[in-house]
């Protein structure tokens, strides 16, 4: 089950919401109401407050949204390839599928987040200045939030802790001087990974001096932050040691097959029970027509499985799901990463060459890690 729906697209970018979205946003909602709009805002009904702070709340994630899409912008014009934009529980993230071509590349993108945050920044404090003249009180109130709000995501955002838009900006410089990413995304990782920790550190004694929910919120960002930063190194350590390798030299090439006619009571018990296999190629007049995992099994009740066939629940051929022999292993850890049973049939055409899973990059990955090369 995935964790994101996806909501829509803008400027051909598809937008998508983690669950855990949710959880900060009734919590703004509930923070606004109960204390920015009930101190600047006495005289109006708490039902209204309630109201006005969850539009607000609203307003704000569309500014995150616009400081991710001035990533995203940036990044397709420079040639890069962005998978889409997940607003989740700390803000937003661009999915990104491959790395920056240049440190000029890399800053101009980093840029572009915080930049549009303070644009927004202006523009609602302008309003709010506007608004209070007019004795717009609610507006004005709302906007003044907003702007103080944008200027204070735009801040945090270039703090020089990598993958914060500032440790991108250090990023950006180290790797002009040292002419080496891996290199630059260490160092600049390192800063990311002590700021968490300083955060962390923060959060507790603050914690201790009565900082309540904010103390422990500030812990929690530090901790979100040391792991993003460390996860991050290791994804492009990855990303470098699998670019180049075929598919083909880590697939499966002998592949146990389900007929297309098999029912999926026969399936769970010769194959998916005998066999220890998640998933397994459906096969039909010697070509493969789809990719049947035990997600699409569960789909189906149990007392279904003796009349249904694997071929009327299995994942016909697409790009989600296949790849050919020679693709890069990298391309291909990224494409299972969007699928639920984390394989991929190695396909020419409707032949089928092998498969592959996460398990066989794995197994590359160890090995070339305790060979050192």
């Amino acid at each position: 089950m995935t964790k994101e729906f996806r909501i829509g697209r803008v400027l051909g970018i598809e937008i998508s919401i983690d669950y855990t979205w949710f959880i900060i946003f009734f919590i703004v909602v509930a923070a606004l109401s109960t204390g920015w709009f009930a101190h600047y805002l006495p005289n109006v009904a708490p039902g209204v407050r309630w109201l006005v702070a969850g539009l607000t709340t609203v307003l704000f994630f569309a500014s995150v949204l616009l400081h991710e899409l001035s990533h995203s912008v940036v990044a397709i014009r420079s040639g890069m390839s962005v998978s889409g934009i997940t607003l989740f529980l700390f803000g937003g993230v661009s999915k990104l599928t491959d790395e920056p071509k240049s440190p000029g590349i890399e800053l101009r993108m980093a840029i572009a987040g915080p930049l549009t945050s303070l644009v927004l920044a202006g523009v609602f404090l302008g309003l709010s200045v506007v608004l209070q003249a007019s004795s717009g009180d609610i507006l004005a109130t709302v906007f003044r939030w907003l702007g103080i709000t944008n200027g204070f995501l735009a801040a945090f955002n270039l703090l020089p802790g990598f993958p914060l838009d500032g440790g991108r900006v250090l990023r950006a410089g180290l790797w002009k001087w040292s002419s080496s990413l891996g290199e630059a995304t260490r160092i600049a990782s390192t800063f990311g990974q002590g700021l968490g920790i300083l955060m962390i550190i923060g959060g507790i004694l603050m914690l201790f001096r009565g900082g309540g929910f904010g103390s422990l919120w500030l812990a929690f960002i530090g901790w979100f932050l040391m792991q993003a930063a460390q996860s991050s190194y290791q994804q492009l350590m990855l990303r470098q040691a699998l670019t180049g390798v075929p598919v083909s030299r880590m697939m499966t090439a002998e592949v146990d097959v389900v007929p297309a006619d098999m029912t999926l009571d026969q399936v769970v018990h010769d194959y998916i029970m005998a066999r220890n296999h998640p998933a397994f190629p459906v096969m039909e007049d010697g070509h493969v027509v789809g990719l049947l995992c035990i997600n699409e099994v569960r789909g189906v009740p149990r007392e279904d499985w003796p009349r249904v066939t694997a071929r009327q629940v299995a994942v016909g051929l697409s790009e989600r799901n296949t790849i050919a022999p020679a693709a890069d292993a990298w391309d291909a850890l990224i494409r299972m990463s969007q699928e639920n049973c984390g394989r991929l049939l190695v396909t020419e055409g409707d032949v089928l060459r092998g498969i592959l899973s996460r398990t066989d990059i794995m197994r590359l990955m160890r090995s070339r890690l305790q060979l050192g090369v």
